[in-house]
């Protein structure tokens, strides 16, 4: 039985779960940590233009400018042109556009910018000044394909406008499928409004909120109940679902139990598991999974399992394993990129088309496009996977001070002897009668207790005095040194 739990109690953090019986399959979080900007549309203005890059940099109002490639240009909704492909050349400094963010800000890197926009409603996606018209691939049937095409034929859409069918709207009737169109229409007609009276730059079309995103956007038919654990957030759920998709407004339950939530249905510690880098399978083999700054790299190891025969069939065995729980930790971690797998390798053939078959089979599921490679002689496979947001390791860690995201600090005796190079060349540059050197306090120590003599060499050497004092505001690897001679002056 599938269900969709909503925690809305703390609205700092609300979290979405999608469980299917009793497990987490999907899980999406919207921070204060982390603002989610994908999907909103901005007035900007051209800042700079780089020809070296055939993009354009814009200035949409945040810190960073957002990347906008030439390829991303919509020429239809350039002001001043109309259906016209340009070049760089057509463009100037200064030039007010609407942009759609595509890809979310990541550390240094700016966001990437579009200006094919695409504004998606319930069962169907708007796309302005575009020429296209379509089915969602994820709808394999014939003959639905076959009816929706018919349905689509009818609608009559504006011709500046493309439309493509979401997945959600597989069964839909043409009634259904024309109130969408017409809501989108009307909402893209007020965000044309809000660009030519909006000042630039300037947020004109917010992607709607986690709440009216997620029953948006992974309610499906088969989900039986939506539990939300919030009053006000019931309510905004109950209205939003009214106006799409009256007929299941019944599967909307407020949950009042005193116990928490996520905690009835025990998905706490299925959450946890989620930062961890190790999961385990169970047949006793694991994956790890490396998240680097280039690719996420996914490690398939046997373990303990002997769930085979002999070599062959336990690696092949906890390869298909691998491969579901794989597929599953892409969709929960929301894992974007380049991601690398590193299979158990295997001789067979056989084996090894059935292996890939089967992971792309886990992967229908997906709403993220994928682009799948084969598993090469050294059993790695390699796939890209689209960025939809935010990681949910990004959404709630932020970088260790200690160890700047390295995973590893300096030990205490290479810190010690880094701390003894600097205060030489402090000493080298500066000649002083008399410094004060700070360290972290158990640097300090160690350098006192078992490494004095080299302190007593350099004040021997350059005839000054040392003074160590430890700090607890300090990390290894960093050291403050004053010049007491200074200081008197």
């Amino acid at each position: 039985m599938k269900k969709m739990l909503i925690n809305s109690v703390h609205p700092e953090e609300i979290r979405v779960a999608v469980v299917d019986d009793g497990i987490l399959k999907e899980l999406h979080i919207q921070s204060s940590l982390k603002e989610q900007i994908r999907g909103n549309i901005y007035k900007g203005r051209i800042s700079k233009i780089e020809n070296s890059l055939d993009a354009v940099f814009v200035d949409y109002g945040r810190e960073k400018h957002g990347l906008l490639p030439l390829n991303d240009i919509n020429w239809g909704l350039v002001p001043g042109m109309k259906h016209e492909k340009g070049s760089l050349s057509y463009l100037r400094k200064g030039l007010e556009i609407p942009v759609q963010v595509s890809r979310e800000e990541k550390a240094a890197k700016g966001a990437l910018l579009t200006m094919d926009i695409s504004i998606p409603g319930r069962y169907m996606v708007l796309l302005p000044q575009q020429d296209l018209a379509g089915i969602s691939r994820k709808i394999e049937d014939e003959e639905q394909r076959k009816r929706l095409k018919d349905i689509m034929s009818q609608l009559s859409p504006p011709k500046e406008m493309g439309l493509i069918i979401r997945t959600a709207g597989m069964d839909r009737s043409k009634a259904d499928l024309q109130k969408d169109m017409n809501y989108l229409l009307r909402l893209w007609k007020s965000i044309e409004d809000d660009f030519r009276s909006a000042p630039c730059p300037s947020l004109i079309y917010r992607e709607g909120d986690i709440i009216i995103r997620s029953i948006r956007d992974y309610f499906t038919n088969d989900i039986t109940e939506i539990l939300i654990d919030d009053e006000e957030t019931y309510d905004r759920a109950v209205s939003f679902i009214k106006s799409v998709m009256p007929r299941y407004k019944h599967i909307v339950r407020h949950y009042k139990q005193k116990k928490p939530l996520f905690t009835k249905f025990d998905l706490e510690q299925q959450i946890q598991s989620i930062f961890n880098k190790r999961v385990k399978l169970r047949s006793g083999g694991s994956i790890v999974i490396e998240p680097t700054e280039a690719m996420v790299v996914i490690d398939v190891n046997s373990g303990q399992s002997t769930n085979g025969r002999d070599i062959e069939s336990t690696a092949f065995s906890t390869n298909i394993e691998a491969a579901a729980e794989i597929a599953r930790q892409l969709i929960l971690r929301d894992i974007g990129g380049l991601v690398v797998v590193d299979f158990i390798d295997m001789r067979s053939k056989e084996n090894i088309r059935n292996v890939e078959k089967a992971f792309k089979d886990y992967l229908k599921n997906d709403r993220a496009h994928i682009v799948m490679g084969r598993i090469s002689k050294f059993g790695i496979l390699e796939l890209s996977r689209e960025r939809l947001s935010s990681t949910i390791l990004e959404k709630s860690y932020v970088s260790c001070l200690f160890c700047e995201g390295t995973g590893m600090v300096r030990s205490v005796e290479s810190s010690t002897f880094m701390a003894l190079r600097e205060i030489q060349l402090f000493l080298n540059k500066s000649n002083p009668s008399e410094v004060r050197v700070e360290l972290p306090s158990d640097v300090a120590m160690y350098l006192l207790n078992n490494q004095r003599r080299y302190i007593i060499r350099l004040e021997q050497e350059f005839g000054v005095k040392i003074n160590i004092t430890g700090s607890r505001l300090l990390r290894h690897g960093q050291i403050q040194i004053e010049n007491l001679d200074l200081l008197r002056t």
